[in-house]
């Protein structure tokens, strides 16, 4: 039972954590949005802008820095094999 509740308790701290960095998250795009921002596609044909990296750098800090053997795979990233 005893892992159970260990269980229990990183995914009650985890969901929480979730929560409260999806808001964050949100609350930044949203005061980004209709902004003039800076735009330009990577690769062949994907748009990117100022607003995305920024979410995307807020998700990151906040996730990775909750504990150290979380990984981090993003779109707006480059893939990093430490993540495994």
């Amino acid at each position: 039972m005893v892992d159970a509740e260990v269980d229990a308790a990183i995914l009650a701290r985890d969901a929480k954590l979730l929560k409260e960095t999806v808001r964050e998250a949100g609350g930044l795009a949203l005061s980004l949005f209709g902004r003039e921002l800076k735009n330009w596609i990577k690769g062949a044909s994907s748009p990117v802008s100022e607003a995305d990296i920024a979410v995307n750098d807020l998700l990151e800090s906040r996730l990775r820095s909750a504990a150290s053997d979380y990984g981090w795979l993003s779109e707006e990233s480059a893939d990093d094999e430490d993540r495994l």
